[in-house]
């Protein structure tokens, strides 16, 4: 099943990003942001737009949050 929605869509990308070096925080936030995506895909199952609209509003600030870690950090 695909999640619907470009923060999602961004959320698994940021995962999946490659690093040329590893920074401590990376492996921790890359485990949430999973568990936040199995979360969103059971919501979508079972049709809770509502939780599903709340889970995508945190992928966005998850992905905000992790993209300027990112440039801070040189990655």
């Amino acid at each position: 099943m695909t999640l619907q929605g470009d923060d999602f869509d961004r959320l698994e990308r940021l995962i999946y990003r490659p690093v040329s070096t590893r920074p401590d925080w990376l492996k921790a936030w890359r485990n949430e942001a999973n568990y936040l995506l199995f979360l969103a895909r059971r919501a979508s199952d079972d049709e809770d737009d509502e939780l599903l609209e709340e889970l995508e509003a945190q992928a966005r600030d998850m992905a905000d949050m992790v993209e300027a870690r990112f440039r801070a950090e040189g990655l």
